[in-house]
């Protein structure tokens, strides 16, 4: 037999098991929920392979060739699964299967991708189509039935092989706007494990697009407590590009130290349509060696909500804009990076030399358009000293990096007076050893000095302040500002007077305790960082010792966090008995300092759960305990993240006394609500043509939302099935059959998730 015979047998056993593999799914496989809102049955992949050959998928509208949303792009909580093909505003175009294969699922909701199928593939693969307007006779028959098998709109359908199959080229449906959106086709192609793949890899799928990526904004981001941005702690923004040739320059130096980190602000045009799209590949060079990469082929379902590891979620809530990072944050396993570990592209400044590097950030289209920003690094090593000693004419200094010192800058002054006097002191007019340097300084007509080093390419230590002589001065007070950050507890100590010694701080941790490190802002402020224990929940109590103004003065500060960490399970309940807080192993990417703020009363119940700003893993259940009146009369567990309230459950666990919630995105508030109004039926036109019933309305609700499940209409006591538009609030019903001349009954009944009840009942004539 021929090499190329065996070949051909080969291949078709090969397609063949694929065939019967996914046919035959077990019924068993986790059911999970991807992208935006859409039921996956995932399993991990090597995602460095796409295991078909994408070039036989056709194109699946006869709208039109462009897009007006591409793959992956920016979605609050998930990586957009494909690409949004426009309709040029209208309904009605033709759909079609773009390769051979079955209608799998058929799926209808209100809102989100509304009308919807998922059509399975010879080679494994599923293509999924969107926001349609309605199906084809035999797809329209079979969902159907199952809705008024299951007597509502919302359908979730799963079909075998032989019921619906297709050929390629085959009308499966029409272009719409159901679910949320103006009309456009929503289409998606997946691997054999369900995990979207980029539609735009196909050759038939290219579009036209001569025009490269924008990069709009560039952001430097401080991402340790002691590194700095052009000396500041907080990200730097830049923006209004200059260009040099074809590449966009920012042409100042950015002073860096510590470990910083870059994202970019991009996005893309295609010909032909203003609207903005993502783009494909990002990389960032550092001294033109690659020190990142990323390339979107392919999302992987079950970690794309980890989009917001991806971004830069604080720049995105202060509507700064939307920033990819140029390097892989802790917790991010998402897997286009080149298998790159976690910290793959943070600069680090401990590790280069001290002074100049150059960077650069590439952005390109799927088509190979590419837009190239340049700019230089100042990279700081910050010296850190002490004073060792010091008389009347030498002052001698021991610390880290002070070998590096070019430059030492003096200041004495009288304890209160306003103005400083300066000694420069360059290399030449102090003395180095390995150890210590001396500085030949006559200190005798100060009361106070201030020392600050300086290196060659002019990185600065934060200043060093010391009394020689004390002038007591009035009391003053001192306080304490205490921020729960991400990664640690920032202290920040200031006084109208000023400290002449450095101020002490002890955090007490339940029986332990913390002495946190004070570095001198100016001669009234010292500030520090400080790293709870993860092991103690609670109230911690900060301890200020100081003296200012030659007097002895204390304070305290108490606050309350509740650690959590990635790799440990907990409970534990707040202090009032309020909340009860559990978890498990996975239920946060990185550490969380959990705040909780309450607002409780006779009437309402409420808490605020900090930080606000953090993508949670497997998430954190919080359980409200209730008393008898919370079960009854309409009460609800309710949550608000940056919208507003939505309903989550009226059903308390009947073992604990709870209501319960799992936060597995981003905290929020929660509330118990009572809701005992119930919805509301407006616009209401009911008539007959041609024999058959037309009926429109719009539904409101107070509080809980109506349900959509709940929305009920009967023609002469046999219930129909209406079209819902969730993102209107509308119901609408054509005829389905002819009605004998004569009067008949219409009624509608409305139920909101707190079980409130509207009912409605008209009378219809047909002649």
């Amino acid at each position: 037999m021929r090499i190329s015979q065996i070949f051909f047998l080969v291949t078709i056993i090969f397609l063949v098991l694929i065939n019967i593999s996914f046919i035959n799914a077990p019924a068993h496989e986790k059911d999970i929920t991807v992208g935006d809102g859409i039921p996956n049955t995932f399993h991990p992949v090597d995602f460095d392979t796409i295991r078909t050959d994408l070039n036989q998928y056709a194109w699946p509208t006869d709208a039109s060739i462009k897009i007006t949303s591409s793959f992956a792009e920016y979605r609050s909580t998930h990586f957009h699964g494909g690409i949004d093909i426009s309709t040029n505003g209208q309904t009605g175009h033709k759909v079609f299967a773009v390769q051979d294969g079955y209608v799998y699922r058929i799926r209808i909701t209100p809102n989100g991708y509304g009308k919807m199928l998922f059509v399975k593939h010879l080679d494994g693969y599923a293509s999924t189509y969107a926001h349609l307007q309605t199906f084809n006779d035999a797809i329209n028959k079979a969902a159907r039935d199952e809705q008024y098998r299951k007597e509502t709109y919302s359908v979730d359908l799963l079909l075998d092989s032989s019921r619906i199959p297709v050929k390629k080229g085959d009308v499966i449906a029409f272009s719409g706007e159901t679910g949320f959106g103006p009309p456009h086709l929503h289409f998606e192609l997946r691997d054999e494990n369900l995990n979207p793949v980029n539609p735009l890899l196909s050759q038939n799928f290219e579009i036209t697009d001569n025009i490269p990526p924008k990069i709009k904004r560039v952001m430097i981001v401080p991402l340790t407590y002691n590194s700095t941005v052009n000396n500041n702690s907080t990200p730097k923004y830049f923006s209004r590009f200059p260009r040099n040739r074809q590449r966009l320059l920012i042409p100042q130096p950015i002073r860096v130290h510590g470990q910083i980190g870059f994202g970019v602000d991009t996005d893309d045009k295609n010909d032909g349509t203003w609207s903005e799209t993502g783009i494909h590949r990002m990389e960032f060079y550092l001294d033109d060696s690659l020190a990142f990469s990323m390339e979107l082929n392919r999302v992987p379902a079950e970690e794309t909500k980890e989009i917001l590891l991806h971004y830069d979620v604080e720049s995105i809530l202060e509507g700064k804009g939307k920033f990819q990072k140029l390097f892989i944050d802790r917790g991010n396993s998402l897997p286009f990076y080149n298998h790159e570990p976690e910290g793959t592209g943070i600069i680090n400044t401990e590790q280069l030399t001290e002074g100049k590097h150059s960077y650069k950030i590439v952005c390109m289209d799927i088509q190979g358009n590419s837009t190239e920003l340049n700019g230089t690094l100042i990279a700081n090593h910050k010296p850190v000293f002490q004073i060792a000693s010091y008389d009347d004419t030498e002052i001698i200094l021991t610390g880290d990096h002070i070998e590096s010192t070019e430059k030492f800058l003096v200041f004495g002054k009288r304890a209160f007076q306003p103005n400083w006097t300066q000694h420069t002191l360059t290399r030449g007019r102090f003395e180095f050893d390995e150890k210590e340097i001396k500085l030949p300084v006559n200190t005798k007509p100060y009361d106070v000095i201030k020392i600050i080093a300086e290196t060659k390419s002019g990185s600065e230590s934060s200043p060093l302040y010391h009394f020689t002589k004390k002038q007591f001065g009035p009391a003053r007070d001192i306080h304490i500002k205490t921020d729960v950050l991400t990664d640690y507890v920032s202290f920040s100590v200031t006084t109208p007077g000023v400290f002449t010694e450095i101020p002490e701080l002890i955090v007490q941790e339940g029986s332990s305790s913390q002495s946190v490190i004070l570095h001198a802002y100016d001669i009234s402020k010292y500030i520090g960082a400080y790293f709870p224990l993860s092991s103690y929940y609670g109230k911690r109590i900060a301890t200020l010792n100081a003296e200012i103004n030659g007097k002895p003065v204390s304070s305290t500060d108490e606050f309350t966090i509740y650690p959590i960490s990635p790799n440990k399970s907990g409970k534990f309940t707040t202090d009032d008995g309020g909340l009860i807080i559990s978890y498990d192993s996975g239920a946060v990417y990185k550490p969380l300092y959990l705040q909780i703020m309450s607002d409780n009363n006779s009437h309402s119940i409420r808490y605020t759960l900090e930080p606000q700003n953090v993508l949670l893993n497997r998430g954190i259940k919080f359980s409200i305990p209730i008393e008898k009146l919370f079960k009854e009369n309409h009460w609800g567990l309710y949550y608000r993240g940056r919208a507003g309230w939505i309903f989550q459950t009226s059903t308390a666990d009947e073992q604990t006394n709870t209501f319960s919630i799992v936060l597995d995105r981003m905290l929020g508030e929660l509330s118990l609500f009572r809701d005992d109004v119930p919805p509301t039926i407006g616009r209401l036109r009911a008539h007959s043509r041609s024999g058959k019933v037309f009926i429109n309305f719009r539904y409101y609700d107070n509080l809980s939302g109506v349900d959509t499940d709940e929305i009920k209409l009967y023609i002469n006591d046999k219930l129909v099935i209406p079209e819902i538009d969730g993102e209107h609030h509308r119901v609408w019903y054509e005829g389905e059959e002819k009605l004998d001349p004569g009067k008949h009954s219409l009624k509608i009944t409305l139920k909101d998730k707190a079980k409130n009840e509207t009912s409605l009942s008209r009378t219809i004539t047909v002649r």
